[in-house]
């Protein structure tokens, strides 16, 4: 019996995104995390420090699975931080 997997659906207002949040932005293909709400604008920012803005209208909160891809990469990035030290 397969399991069905649906995708949440986009954000109505910029209310409903909070700081810290997991996201996805289908324009870059990317999950990231908000650091900034203005206006309609969300700023973004990946573990790696690449940081981008995008319009509310085109984000969706993250699954569960893109939050723990999103962990693991913090986990990869401070990693290899200590590594270059």
């Amino acid at each position: 019996m397969n399991k069905a997997v649906t995708q949440p659906t986009n954000y109505a207002s910029p209310r409903e995104i909070l700081l810290g949040t997991v996201v996805f932005d289908p324009d870059a293909d990317m999950v990231a995390v908000v650091r900034e709400v203005k206006g309609l604008m969300v700023h973004l920012e990946r573990p790696t420090g690449l940081r981008w803005g995008a319009p509310y209208r085109r984000l969706r909160p993250g699954t569960e699975r893109e939050g723990r891809q999103i962990r693991a990469l913090a986990h990869l990035q401070r990693a290899r931080m200590r590594g270059m030290s």
